[in-house]
């Protein structure tokens, strides 16, 4: 499958505003998926409030039909964040989107859901055992949705890096949880590319590629969302990271996760068909 290739969610989003409260796609999704589809890909990914839009105007089985009709092979659900924290509250709107993806996962054939820790503000601490325990019962109950969690590592979080998530996807030990890798996050990091390509790939549960400037622009959390860039088009050296994670043994799909205010101003068509290619010149690239 790894010459099969993901539109994530925000890669046919259009203009939407990523770093407001609405965070919905302007577009119609039977659009978004057929641009998708006549670009090349053969995933589709979509964000809780698309999904819930979605639910409540075609319902599940009539967007699974779509997917399928256009030849999308593998759906990607997200993002859940708030399950690993401490907070009553936090856990509590957790919950929600929790049953919420469950629910769609399972109607849609769902692959994969994202899933990632909570922003590391006000010097919050770890306990890995407990996140771990957490995974465990999330990986199970994703297993029951006949789907899978990946754990995706981000700078800003309190999961920051590839090894932590590692870790408690190990003491989880669960077959239905794994890691989700995407370049920004792994290079943003400061994570050597070596130490991806000794990771297991049975631990992996997806990989996400881009690219971005060797210079933030603003925070870390206005640069992922506002200045990423076409893969192969930065500096994060994107061949590096396709060859480690080839050396792995993975042998899934590849996503394309386009963020960026310049990206969200290109015509739907030639923002998904831009993304489609350079990703695939990435990935086509001998190991």
């Amino acid at each position: 499958m790894l010459d099969e290739l993901i539109a994530t969610c925000w890669t046919t989003a259009g203009a939407c505003e990523p770093l407001s409260r609405d965070d919905r796609s302007p577009l119609l999704i039977r659009q978004r998926v057929e641009a998708a589809s006549q670009a090349g890909f053969r995933g589709f990914g979509i964000r809780h409030g698309d999904l819930m839009d979605v639910e409540e105007s075609l319902g599940f089985p009539a967007f699974r039909r779509i997917l399928e009709d256009h030849g999308m092979v593998h759906v990607e659900l997200e993002f859940l964040g708030g399950w690993s924290s401490d907070d009553p509250e936090v856990r509590s709107a957790s919950a929600g989107l929790r049953a919420d993806l469950l629910r769609a996962a399972e109607a849609l054939g769902a692959r994969h859901i994202k899933v990632g820790g909570v922003l590391a503000e006000g010097g919050c601490t770890l306990d890995i055992d407990r996140v771990a325990a957490r995974f465990a019962r999330l990986a199970e109950d994703a297993a029951q949705a006949g789907t899978m969690v990946g754990l995706e590592s981000m700078p800003f979080f309190e999961i920051r890096t590839p090894r932590i998530a590692l870790e408690i996807v190990e003491k989880a030990g669960h077959p239905s949880g794994g890691l989700f890798l995407d370049v920004w996050h792994v290079a943003r990091a400061g994570v050597d590319y070596e130490d991806i390509g000794a990771l297991p790939a049975r631990q992996i549960v997806g990989v996400e590629l881009d690219d971005a400037s060797q210079c933030i622009t603003g925070t870390l959390w206005e640069d992922t969302h506002n200045a990423r860039l076409f893969p192969g088009e930065g500096d994060l050296n994107v061949k590096s990271f396709v060859s480690a994670i080839k050396r792995t043994g993975y042998t899934g799909p590849f996503g394309v996760e386009m963020l960026s205010t310049e990206f969200r101003r290109l015509p739907l068509p030639e923002a998904v068909q831009r993304a489609y290619s350079t990703t695939r010149s990435m990935v086509s690239s001998p190991a």
